[in-house]
């Protein structure tokens, strides 16, 4: 599983059932006396679009990227009541630039991540898998991804390593090497798979996105699917994951392969969508990893397609026979989920659309929204929308959910919020609130290292509430 937060006991297909038989009531309960339940906790700075990780003492760490390519990015800590918040570390440009990964938080209790930029801070280096302590000591580059050599037929970076890391990083179960995915570079320009050492030897290229064979500026087609963007998920000796664009259609592809890059194979091939906006069965471009439901399937979104033209939640059996669609996403649910889902502790699936919702008077939104399905309900009546996200306190989310607990989680959005870049925010299915920092000073930092800036006071946390709830905070 990529570990974007401590993962839940996995439930088992038995456990599941009994769940959705009994526990499931007690969640319709505490629904049923707040109506939606949920509450969000938000906090605004740079941009984080992956969202946040779980630290060993409980508190939620990230990489902050700024707007501009030319600056540096934040390594940043904050409690889940957000009563405090730290800057551990600021980013030099030779530890590369733009940070679009989540981190992940390796067995040695240290954090690991991706800049997609490098080369001293020029925007066409190839990108720097790095390492750095809870505390912000030790910051490390472990691997700088080799140069550009030329582009492909789209202008895309061609090297031999991959270009742009994406996607969060895994560990290995069996070998503690960590696994990534490039979304530009090799040799066809078209990504990557590869792994690296904790200690950052033994880099690796796993596997070569296939040439390109459309023209310039046309639909993306290849064999086997091009510019994965997010990371990858183990289970059952496998590395899964998703391309956003290639395969025979130009809409992404299913994939799984071996730890050391054998027996590669397409699980599924997006299809054919027509009409604007597009539709098909399936869903098309995906830019979600894949989750492991605990159950024998996998389970993913895709951004766009399906029968509304506006994205799909799906399963897939392992072996790629059998691919489901669980709900067609519509305006009014959200729409363009981006994010990889997150197993909840109740066997729910839990997500982010990035687009869609609705207003507090029922109008038309474009800010998103926070959903939950159960996978084992049918799929009319599995889905629930659980938030619609509002400008003032942040928009457009894109990354995984963390479980805090329950009934609460943390997410992160990419606009809105008092301070305009994002937020930070927090649900509670149980519909309590918690007050956080929302001022928004600023500062400079010149140079790396550890230690505490003002400028994250950029972050903001506030409250927002659960959908039908009237307003009221308790104390953190």
């Amino acid at each position: 599983m990529i570990p974007i937060s401590p993962k839940p006991a996995m439930p088992s297909l038995w456990t599941r059932s009994v769940i959705a038989a009994t526990g499931l009531v007690a969640a319709s309960l505490v629904q049923a006396q707040t109506p939606a339940a949920s509450t969000i906790l938000a906090m605004s700075g740079s941009r984080n679009p992956d969202g946040m990780v779980l630290g060993p003492d409980g508190a939620l760490y990230g990489a902050s990227a700024t707007s501009s390519t030319s600056s540096g990015a934040l390594f940043y800590r904050v409690t889940v009541d957000g009563s405090s918040v730290d800057t551990l570390y600021q980013f030099r440009p030779a530890d590369g630039l733009g940070p679009a990964g989540a981190l992940v938080l390796g067995s040695d209790k240290l954090f690991y991540g991706t800049t997609q930029f490098s080369n001293g801070g020029v925007a066409s280096g190839g990108g720097t898998v790095f390492r750095v302590a809870p505390d912000g000591t030790g910051f490390t580059v472990l691997h700088e991804f080799a140069p550009s050599t030329s582009d492909n037929v789209n202008s895309n970076p061609v090297n031999s390593q991959g270009n742009a890391p994406h996607g969060a990083l895994i560990e290995g179960s069996d070998d503690g090497f960590l696994y990534g995915a490039a979304r530009f570079g090799g040799p066809n320009g078209a990504g990557t798979i590869f792994k690296v050492g904790k200690d950052g030897s033994g880099f690796a290229v796993l596997w070569s996105f296939a040439e390109i064979t459309s023209a310039a500026g046309a639909t993306i087609i290849n064999t086997d699917g091009a510019h994965p963007r997010a990371g990858l998920v183990e289970s059952a000796g496998y590395f899964y994951g998703t391309t956003n664009t290639g395969g025979a259609n130009g809409l992404g592809t299913i994939f799984r392969l071996r730890f050391d890059g054998s027996e590669f194979s397409v699980l599924h091939v997006f299809t054919a969508a027509t009409g604007s906006p597009a539709t098909n069965e399936d869903g098309a471009l995906p830019e979600a990893g894949l989750t492991d439901g605990g159950d024998g399937l996998l389970y993913g979104t895709a951004t766009a397609g399906g029968a509304n033209g506006l994205g799909v939640l799906y399963s897939i059996t392992p072996d790629g026979s059998v691919r489901t669609t669980l709900h067609d996403f519509t305006a009014a649910d959200g729409s363009k989920p981006i994010g990889t889902l997150l197993l909840g502790s109740d066997g729910r699936l839990y997500g982010t659309a990035n687009d869609g919702g609705t207003t507090s008077s029922g109008d038309a939104s474009t800010l998103g929204t926070v959903y939950s399905i159960d996978p084992l309900a049918p799929p009319s009546t599995g889905f629930t929308k659980l938030y619609n996200f509002e400008s003032a306190t942040g928009a457009n989310p894109s990354g995984r959910l963390v479980q805090l607990n329950a009934t609460e989680f943390v997410g992160t959005t990419n606009n809105g919020g008092r301070c305009g870049n994002g937020t930070v925010f927090r649900l509670s299915l149980a519909g309590t609130t918690v007050t956080g920092d929302t001022s928004c000073g600023e500062s400079s930092n010149s140079g790396g290292g550890g230690g505490a800036i003002s400028w994250l006071s950029l972050l903001m946390l506030a409250t927002l509430l659960p959908l039908g709830a009237s307003h009221r905070r308790a104390a953190s």
